[in-house]
């Protein structure tokens, strides 16, 4: 079984100038279908439940699934705990056994935020956790699926400030940064474009690793750029959740008295396989092992 640790994808991944996709799942069929793309293209994985997602599934559940896919395919598989908000949710993740947390503090105070991180940062370093991601700008849009919206406003208030972040990161000890420039969470029919310039300005100062979330739908030439100046990690949520619903409404329309379980998922499974695949390879993470 593969021994390295995600912090150590993290740095090929910055030396090498490709990204993990973090990938969320909600159901033992979507998670089935990712470790399936994993398992095809050779690459390194991580996985990732939100407080919403943990919720349904079960921190513990979730846990167990992935040390099952873990064992089963040989592969470096890791699980995220995805913007946690309070520091009881952390803890119970903490205490399920995820091999990484995110705590998402950006409801906070910026001096109350970093206070609190750091606390969940010792906590987590106790429990032998490597990788500890800290936010700090809340990242607009909603976790939702498409939007009809053409697309979303964003002010330049809302942006990662590159001298924030480095006494952010310098005062918490975090692993990874979540970075706020021009990202949003769900998708429109046009995302923003994302500030490179801004970007390359929070690489200067930050030591830490740089991460980006709302991936799905944001232009593909901007995530390729952002890759190249150092972002190591893009969260994937609602092109999944989109492809796997689309899959099973397609499964459920062609054959509307099917009740058998194992019968209505599969066209899903393939449709969440076939999107963790397109960025696996697009991300570059495939035979990265």
């Amino acid at each position: 079984m593969n021994k390295k640790s995600l912090q150590y994808y993290y740095q090929k991944a910055r030396k090498e100038g490709w990204a993990l996709a973090q990938f969320n799942f909600s159901s033992a069929e979507q998670l089935k279908g990712i470790v399936e793309a994993a398992v095809a293209l050779h690459s390194p994985l991580l996985l990732g439940t939100s407080e919403g997602d943990s919720g349904f599934v079960g921190m513990g559940q979730a846990v167990a699934m992935v040390q099952q896919y873990r064992r089963e395919t040989k592969l470096p598989i890791f699980l995220n705990f995805d913007h946690g908000k309070s520091v009881e949710s952390v803890r119970a993740a903490m205490e399920a056994g995820y091999d990484a947390l995110h705590f998402d503090g950006s409801h906070l105070g910026f001096e109350e935020n970093i206070t609190v991180t750091k606390k969940i940062v010792r906590a987590a370093r106790k429990k032998g956790i490597t990788v500890i991601e800290g936010e700090f700008g809340e990242i607009p849009g909603k976790h939702s699926a498409y939007h009809r919206e053409r697309t979303i406003e964003i002010t330049p208030d809302q942006l990662t400030d590159p001298g924030q972040a480095k006494e952010f990161a310098k005062q918490t000890g975090v692993d990874s940064l979540a970075v706020v420039i021009g990202n949003v969470h769900g998708m429109y029919q046009e995302n923003p474009r994302l500030d490179l310039a801004r970007l390359q300005n929070i690489r200067k100062e930050v030591q830490c690793f740089l991460v980006l979330h709302g991936g799905s739908g944001t232009p593909e030439r901007d995530l390729l750029s952002a890759i190249k100046i150092g972002i190591v990690k893009i969260n994937i949520s609602t092109e999944l959740r989109g492809a796997f619903t689309q899959g099973l409404r397609s499964t459920l329309e062609k054959n509307p008295e099917e009740i058998t379980p194992y019968k209505l998922f599969p066209e899903a499974v393939a449709a969440t396989r076939k999107v963790a695949e397109q960025k696996i390879s697009f991300f570059g993470s495939a035979n990265r092992l």
